[in-house]
């Protein structure tokens, strides 16, 4: 999950999915190690129309992005699968690896 969606579904999460509720940037991108990148962040957020800007730094979600943050929500379990069957392949590929080390060390003039 890139750092744009991690800060809409933590905006989800605060205001529970209102749009009646302000959510204040500077700290919530101090909290999640962002706060470099707050105006980037708050742009493309607004670029998008997941969010609308009350105040300066202080943001309410709206319906498009509480639709966004529930779907980037709902792929957590999908990223979590990927990485185990990377982990699954990698650890075949290493006992292939393994038994071709084992050959070269038996009779290294095969290669």
């Amino acid at each position: 999950m890139d750092a744009f969606h991690k800060i809409l579904v933590r905006i989800y999460e605060i205001t529970g999915g209102r749009d009646s509720v302000d959510v204040d940037m500077v700290e919530l991108t101090k909290k999640e190690g962002y706060f470099p990148s707050i105006d980037s962040i708050t742009e493309m957020l607004k670029s998008e129309s997941w969010v609308t800007e009350s105040r300066p730094n202080t943001v309410r979600i709206t319906h498009w992005g509480v639709a966004e943050a529930k779907r980037s929500h709902t792929a957590r379990p999908d990223a979590a699968r990927s990485v185990e069957r990377d982990a699954k392949k990698l650890h075949s590929e290493s006992r292939d690896l393994g038994v071709f080390i084992e050959e070269f060390i038996a009779d290294p003039s095969k290669l």
